[in-house]
């Protein structure tokens, strides 16, 4: 959580340590000495990114070592500069003011010893830090040190809920300071292996939250290095916060916040300039499907767009999965230094939205739409993207629909029933069990029921509701006139409501906003029939 306050901090460089201390309980300087202690020896070429005021740099000149220490804050490197002089160390340590992006092209190739950093990755995009990662690679000797000091998550979970809780508000209050923010690091040891590092040791402090690790450059032999612009690595993993998101997604995913993984460029496997580019939108769960579909079949690159944290199909409909976005997104990638073939593999379930051919006319892109359902992208790919009948057509299997209206009913089911629940409590559970009902039967029989659209098939399903209840007047229990007529008025307003919205889940029908007139001249002539009829026979 230290790290939350350096921007602030930064503006005081006086307060700066003191700040600093405090915000780690004295633990920055225990493992800055742990740095000194074992790693520094005389002579040595230390390259410190991010030196603050300057007392590691002069902790390690102390011992020996030529210190090149650079910051991007003048307001730091001056106060750093006098405590040099104080120190009578200017020999040993030279002040550079410099973005820690610029280190690779004002040093030269294998100069430092090591490289050593506190609280500052934290702070950088990813791009950054791998960029910069990449960048230390380069400039340390064959065994050279890379140390990193900074914010990291916890991974006891009880640790990282204690750890949430308390960085929040000041997350909160250095936002309203001086409206930045910063961000822990998150699978460090993955983007580290990544730009080559291999991890030797690891202090942690702070139940976890603050840490210090020192690397060395792996041996080159099978290394992967991915290009500076890649955020990461995707892999197929079942984990407890999946599990969470697949139970909210069950449920809730209807409702917003939608979960989002950062639009940019990815990796599968380990792929060359040859290997295909897929384009996929940043709702979470279409990446990890994606993800499941490919991972251990076949390397790829995948560009992940800012759809809004919307699936691709919905996105593309509702314009925010449009040609800008990918032409923007595969700028900012820089793909076309990183791959020598120009093809674009997009869902076909975006073609609705995606003008493939702006795209090939703007920046001279191929655009292949790929198979409707991801289990197909590898049979796709390794057959030279030949696309079959059977992955072109868009199908709706029981599965997928059973797993729609259970997504669907997690909202409908709140419109409805909160209403229900506070005017007419008693009618509650008739409801629940009816719309529930409903609702499955229909994904069960709705290829066989008559009609192109939900409201269409929507009298069908009024009719078989009708005769349900119709049976269970005549088995199980015969109801008075009144409640007979408020049940067929309830059930046909429901069988509507359930066939013409829930079309929305599928892939062969418009959107429900096709309906929305109909449904409101069906609502208001199915209430205006519930006011007047009650009248005419006296049931009022």
């Amino acid at each position: 959580m230290a790290t939350v306050f350096m921007k602030w901090l930064e503006s005081r460089p006086l307060d700066y340590d003191r700040g600093i201390r405090l915000l780690t309980l004295g633990r920055l300087e225990l493992l800055q000495a742990q740095i000194v202690d074992r790693l520094i020896r005389d002579g040595m070429r230390v390259l410190e990114i991010g030196c603050g005021t300057g007392r590691l740099a002069i902790a390690m000149a102390e011992k020996g070592a030529q210190v090149t220490a650079i910051d991007i804050s003048p307001t730091m490197l001056t106060e750093a500069e006098r405590r040099v002089n104080q120190f009578e160390l200017e020999e040993r340590i030279n002040l550079k003011l410099m973005d820690a992006s610029l280190i690779g092209d004002r040093f030269e190739a294998g100069y430092f010893d090591l490289v050593v950093s506190s609280l500052v990755f934290s702070e950088m995009t990813p791009q950054m830090r791998i960029l910069v990662l990449q960048e230390c690679l380069r400039l340390l000797v064959p065994d050279g040190k890379l140390a990193i000091i900074d914010e990291t998550l916890p991974d006891n979970h009880a640790t990282r809920l204690i750890f949430g809780a308390i960085r929040l508000p000041l997350r909160l209050l250095t936002w309203l300071l001086t409206r930045t923010t910063t961000h822990h690091l998150r699978d460090f040891a993955s983007m580290l292996s990544n730009a080559g590092f291999s991890e030797e040791i690891v202090i942690s402090r702070l139940g976890g939250s603050l840490q210090l690790v020192i690397a060395s450059p792996a041996d080159g032999a099978g290394i992967y290095i991915l290009p500076a612009t890649v955020l990461g690595r995707l892999r197929h993993r079942t984990t407890l916060r999946t599990l969470l998101l697949d139970l909210w997604a069950t449920f809730l995913r209807i409702l917003p916040p939608y979960p989002k993984v950062t639009p940019g460029l990815y990796v599968v496997g380990q792929p060359d300039m040859d290997s295909p580019v897929l384009v996929t939108g940043n709702f979470e769960l279409t990446v990890r499907r994606l993800v499941r579909e490919i991972d251990n079949r076949i390397d790829a690159w995948v560009l992940v767009v800012d759809s809004a944290g919307i699936n691709v199909w919905c996105a593309a409909g509702g314009g925010f999965f449009t040609a800008e976005k990918v032409i923007g997104a595969l700028r900012v990638s820089g793909l076309e230094g990183i791959v020598r073939h120009r093809a674009l593999i997009l869902p076909q379930l975006c073609a609705n939205g995606v003008d493939g051919w702006r795209i090939q006319q703007e920046i001279d892109w191929d655009v292949h739409w790929g198979p409707v359902r991801a289990e197909d992208i590898p049979e796709y790919v390794v057959s030279g993207r030949v696309k079959t009948d059977a992955m072109r057509w868009a199908k709706f299997p029981l599965k997928d629909r059973l797993e729609m209206v259970t997504v669907t009913l997690g909202f409908y089911g709140l419109l409805i029933l909160l209403p229900v629940a506070v005017f007419w409590r008693n009618m509650l559970w008739p409801v629940l069990v009816s719309l529930v009902g409903l609702s499955y039967f229909y994904a069960v029989v709705l290829p066989w029921l008559p009609g192109r659209d939900g409201l269409a098939k929507s009298f069908s399903l009024t009719l078989i509701s009708l005769a349900g209840l119709l049976v269970y007047i005549v088995i199980w229990d015969s109801l008075p006139g009144q409640y007979i007529f408020n049940w067929v008025l309830g059930l046909t307003a429901l069988s509507v409501f359930t066939a013409a919205e829930l079309q929305g889940m599928s892939p062969l029908m418009r959107g429900e906003q096709a309906n929305w007139g109909w449904e409101a001249v069906i609502g208001a002539v199915l209430g205006l029939i519930y006011w007047l009829i009650p009248y005419t026979l006296g049931w009022r």
